[in-house]
């Protein structure tokens, strides 16, 4: 017998994807280190496969699409999600990254353009923090994530 499958509306697809994602999702890197590189402003982020994720789950395999364009140092991605059996479309860019810069381009442009739809926005809410940092034996400026969970509760507690 097939199982009845429940259909979802515009607004329960667009809360979905709009969910936090679980703080083990979540990764942390500088923004801006101190002169010294011992303390960092970090920002929160995802990786792109917490984002293909995100949009399989909720859209299905079928119901999300994506096409990247060069637009001059940019890298375009036009991100399609079905809702109501019609495509909507939104779009962003990203410049080369400083590791593996096309893959990198690709990879922020589809995030940039998920975010259009609500996919990690929450990221944005959170305080900025600054956080002690430890060099890797490659000279890399290694963060605690435990550091900046604890400094965003700190920020958004009412009791400091």
């Amino acid at each position: 017998m097939a199982k009845d499958k429940q259909i979802k509306t515009t607004e329960d697809l667009s809360f979905e994807l709009a969910k936090p994602f679980d703080k083990s999702e979540i990764k942390w890197r500088p923004a801006r280190m101190l002169k010294d590189g011992t303390t960092a402003i970090v920002l929160a982020y995802v990786d792109v496969r917490t984002v293909q994720d995100r949009l399989n789950t909720v859209m299905g395999i079928d119901g999300w699409q994506c096409k990247h364009i060069s637009y001059g140092p940019k890298t375009i991605c036009h991100l399609g999600l079905k809702f109501n059996n019609e495509w909507v479309w939104r779009s962003d860019g990203a410049g080369d990254t400083n590791f593996e810069a096309d893959k990198g381009a690709i990879s922020d442009s589809l995030k940039r353009a998920a975010v259009q739809f609500g996919v990690g926005r929450h990221l944005y809410d959170l305080p900025s923090v600054f956080v002690k940092t430890a060099k890797d034996k490659y000279g890399q400026a290694q963060i605690n994530p435990d550091d900046c969970w604890n400094q965003v509760r700190r920020k958004q507690s009412d009791i400091s």
